[in-house]
Order: C-alpha cells, then structure tokens, then sequence
C-alpha cells in the first residue's frame, strides 16, 4: 500500500511539476471534472468526447464557458507553458541534435596520422 501511495503521490507531483500555474488544490477537483464530463456525455449525442468537453470549458472562443458557471471545475491554466515548459523541451530536443552534429564533424576531422616511435626506418620485419 505504501508502494501505491507512494505512485500516486510522485505522479501529481511529476505532473503538476509538467504544468506551470496548476497546482494541488486544482489536481484535487480532477475527480469533478470527470463526474461533470459524464454528466455532459448523458445529455451530448453521440460522439461527444472528452477531448470536446475540455474545448467546451476551456478555450477562449467557447459559448458555454462564458454562460455558465462552474465553480467545482478546476481551472487551469496554460499560459506558463510558453514560458517554462516548451523552452525546456526545445533544450533537450536541440542539445541531442547538437550533440549528433558535434559527433559527425567530429569524425569528419578526425586525425588519422600514427606516429610509431621507431629508431630504424628501414628495419627488416620482425616475425
């Protein structure tokens, strides 16, 4: 049980970590966002997906969002996104590429002179 606990635990905070400005008290309302999307799947037709529900809630240009109200949902928001979490991301992916290219002219220029410390030039071979 303490393994488990232990999952979860590191998850929220690996996650809320991923996502700027949405801390814990916003993971804990998660548990009414899904009760509040199978409230709106009963009354939406068919193929109403969480993917719309979210669009529904939570993007600037959606009606539903700006007439109702709803205090239970958690709200987040992505603005630090842009700021921290897309630069780190950009970093990683653009240092392996560096990385590779490094690699390569690296062996593009590599030196391939053996200087053998022999006192004799012409020395018979030696079997």
């Amino acid at each position: 049980m303490k393994n488990v606990m232990a999952y979860v635990l590191f998850v929220i905070l690996f996650a809320g970590g991923l996502l700027p400005k949405v801390g814990m008290e916003q993971a804990i309302k998660a548990n009414e966002l899904v009760k509040h999307f199978q409230d709106h799947k009963k009354q939406a037709p068919a193929g109403f997906s969480f993917v719309d529900f979210l669009w529904m809630h939570y993007a600037a240009d959606s009606k539903h969002a700006k007439t109702t109200q709803h205090p239970s949902l958690p709200s987040f928001d992505f603005t630090g996104a842009m700021g921290f979490v897309l630069p780190a991301v950009t970093f990683f992916f653009m240092s392996a590429v560096a990385l590779i290219v490094a690699r390569r002219r690296s062996e593009f220029y590599e030196n391939n002179y053996h200087f053998s410390m022999e006192r004799v030039l012409i020395a018979p071979p030696r079997f």
